[in-house]
């Protein structure tokens, strides 16, 4: 296991998973998705700056890759393959700049990506919650993008 991976406790990744969901979910009717967020957030101890990192992170990477992210359904307990990939990348962001790649991540990762990632991994670290999260798979195939065949590389 790397380093990176064991920056990542399983309750942080559910979190991420559930601001995601949450964040999607308001979207997809056209409400402001950061009340929702914070809702979900707060009884975690989660740190005030997780809500709009995740936020900027969740756009960042949509915005890099040219097409909306994809959730599971609210109440499944298995990632959806990019809810994997979001996990994937903030545990390997630290690896994968733009000048130093990552067999994990290898088309390298923006400046805005890189530190959104690094926003969102340190607000995770400073939030006082324990608990289990979802299963994960933390290895990535080294010859693909973690959100699979999509328009990887577009400027960001």
């Amino acid at each position: 296991m790397s380093d990176a991976e064991d920056d990542m406790h399983p309750g942080h990744a559910g979190l991420l998973i559930k601001l995601f969901r949450t964040w999607s979910a308001a979207r997809t009717i056209g409400d402001n998705p950061l009340p929702a967020m914070y809702a979900h957030a707060e009884p975690f101890g989660a740190a005030p700056e997780l809500v709009p990192a995740c936020e900027s992170y969740f756009l960042l990477v949509e915005s890099h890759l040219g097409r909306p992210l994809v959730p599971e359904c609210c109440c499944s307990t298995v990632p959806s393959a990019d809810e994997a990939a979001l996990i994937m990348l903030l545990r390997h962001a630290p690896t994968a700049g733009p000048v130093k790649t990552s067999s994990a991540v290898p088309h390298g990762m923006s400046g805005p990506l890189v530190w959104a990632a690094f926003s969102v991994s340190r607000a995770l670290a400073e939030s006082l919650f324990i608990q289990d999260g979802a299963d994960v798979p933390s290895a990535a195939d080294p010859l693909h993008c973690p959100f699979g065949d999509s328009t990887v590389g577009k400027a960001a």
